[in-house]
């Protein structure tokens, strides 16, 4: 059987989303690693067999099953009205709440693609995404710790062609063309008999989330129900449910993110209770965990790290967390070792990127150095080389650092509206070429060693340096700039500013923080240090030295923890 690399089977002006060549898509039915089901398909098995078991819990919510089911059937039947159909691409800027769950299986069974969007972006970032896009719909929290979403969407109505109808969760709406989620359930409670005119397609996209920068290098990765659901559920949600079948799962990851977002499926694919943590606060985190006797946690280091170091940890009892799942950014071995002292388990170190799932993790069975200092072996199902970064033909031995390519089911099918960035990553015979530098020891583990970007990942949101650089050097006291990630216990990575300058000034951090927030940036994109400099390294074709640049900020940090 072929195993070609997929590629979109019909032209652009036929269909907004590629799809997966037939051959492709033979394959992995063939091996059983694609399920042909659909989210929706999974959810309605679940919600019949326990209707009145809780689904969904938050600080002050719980929801079953069967409410789960009716409302996610409503707000289907109410969007449909609203005239999204299959194929249509719907943005979903909400919290951590039950409507989000709601909104992914209603989707799911419309045929049309959720595109999450983080709520620390405003209008700049937002605008950004939503034009390059072209958002039929728009899904908004209303106003959330002072600011008001909806009105920033309606700021730029005239900038979004698009754009077709705004719905809002909570607060007043305005015009023909807005709806609250609430009226669309009602709407929808009375044309539910819709539904049953809609088959399911596991090969539809529908989930698009992105990897990078909102500007300059927007990188939409898409999923098809086969490519994610199938591979979330037979590496993620069946070990769970098998081990642990009344699990009780709480993520600390915002939904908007691919690791918070795919958590979720544990209650629609799994039928285990899913704990939301609307916003992240580590004491609601402790709270739920003895409320609800949480088993199973999830969360980047910085989530897991604030709710180990919180002042009242003793005062809650989190005997029952028996399993931790850490993503999202770079785990430092001494953060490894805290989870294992404090609750005596061995935490799963992973490895992966949205564009093909987890590649790689640690287990229980693995020897502690092992855990410690690598992303573990491969998950079944895919295949790994280390190739040459200037040679992608040429394989390199076990020790040697060089560019991480996969191969497996949970391939994307595709970077949305970039086909030539699609075709650069990856090959005709199915591998995707990661960008990271990594090696193979002896033993076949996996060792990351750096990016081959110079995209910063601060505690899982991924920022682009040149997005900074280009606003900073509109400062009038700014002659030259570049932005690197510095090492952080914490979140992995901060952003640090190397400034040269201009003759005769001097410019402070807080200058520069104000300077970025009148240009609406958002505040996990600020930097964090400043160094000033005479000259930025260069190389002898004129650009900068990045990597001199992240080898002196990182002994910079080093140095400053060695002296505490």
């Amino acid at each position: 059987m072929s195993d070609r690399m997929p590629g979109s089977t019909v032209q652009p002006d036929q269909c907004r989303f590629p799809a997966f060549p037939s051959e492709y898509r033979e394959r992995w039915i063939a091996s059983g690693w694609w399920l042909d089901k659909t989210l929706h398909e999974y959810f309605d098995e679940v919600a019949q067999d326990r209707p009145d078991a809780p689904a969904i819990v938050t600080v002050d919510r719980t929801v079953t099953f069967g409410e789960f089911k009716e409302t996610s059937d409503r707000l289907a039947a109410g969007l449909l009205d609203l005239g999204v159909k299959a194929g249509d691409l719907v943005t979903v800027q909400l919290p951590n709440v039950p409507e989000f769950c709601f909104l992914q299986i209603a989707l799911s069974r419309i045929g049309a693609a959720i595109h999450p969007m983080h709520l620390v972006f405003r209008e700049r970032e937002m605008r950004s995404l939503l034009s390059f896009c072209e958002t039929d719909v728009a899904v908004v929290a209303g106003e959330v710790s002072g600011f008001d979403y909806a009105e920033a969407v309606r700021s730029m109505w005239g900038h979004l062609p698009s754009l077709r109808n705004l719905v809002v969760m909570e607060g007043a709406t305005l015009g023909e063309r807005e709806v609250s989620l609430t009226e669309l359930a009602e709407r929808g409670a009375s044309r539910l008999e819709r539904l049953a005119e809609l088959p399911p397609d596991p090969d539809a996209v529908f989930y698009m989330n992105f990897t990078s920068g909102t500007e300059g290098d927007p990188k939409g990765f898409m999923h098809t129900h086969n490519s994610l659901i199938s591979f979330v559920k037979l590496m993620m949600v069946d070990p769970v449910a098998s081990a642990m079948p009344d699990a009780v799962v709480l993520t600390c990851s915002p939904m908007t993110h691919s690791f918070g977002h795919a958590i979720t499926y544990y209650a629609a694919i799994g039928g285990l209770r899913v704990v939301l943590v609307n916003k992240y606060r580590p004491l609601d985190v402790l709270q739920l965990i003895q409320r609800e006797r949480v088993d199973f946690i999830a969360g980047t280091p910085a989530h897991l790290i604030g709710v180990l170091q919180h002042p009242e940890f003793s005062d809650y009892d989190t005997s029952s967390i028996k399993s931790v799942m850490v993503g999202g950014a770079r785990s430092a071995p001494e953060f490894i070792e805290m989870l294992e002292r404090t609750w005596g388990i061995t935490p799963n170190n992973s490895y992966g990127l949205g564009e093909n799932g987890i590649h790689a993790r640690t287990t229980a069975a693995d020897p502690p150095e092992k855990r410690r200092d690598t992303v573990g072996k491969l998950v079944p199902g895919t295949e790994l080389r280390i190739v040459d970064p200037d040679d992608r033909t040429r394989d390199l031995a076990s020790g040697e650092v060089g560019e991480i390519a996969f191969r497996g089911p949970a391939l994307f099918v595709g970077y949305y509206r970039q086909p030539e960035l699609t075709t650069r990553t990856r090959d005709d015979d199915g591998w995707f070429y990661t960008g990271d530098l990594g090696f193979l020891d002896e033993d076949e583990y996996l060792h990351f060693a750096s990016r081959k970007s110079e995209v910063v990942n601060r505690g899982g949101t991924k920022i682009y340096p040149k997005e900074i650089e280009d606003l900073l050097y509109l400062h009038p006291k700014v002659h030259e700039v570049a932005v690197v990630g510095m090492p952080d216990f914490r979140l992995g990575e901060r952003v640090c500013a190397y400034i040269v300058p201009e003759e005769g000034e001097t410019v402070t951090l807080e200058e520069l923080a104000s300077f970025l927030e009148e240009h609406h940036v958002t505040k996990h994109k600020i930097p964090e240090r400043l160094v000033l400099l005479d000259e930025l390294p260069m190389t002898p074709t004129g650009k900068v030295r990045k990597a001199a640049l992240q080898d002196d900020v990182a002994e910079r940090v080093r140095a400053e923890t060695q002296a505490e």
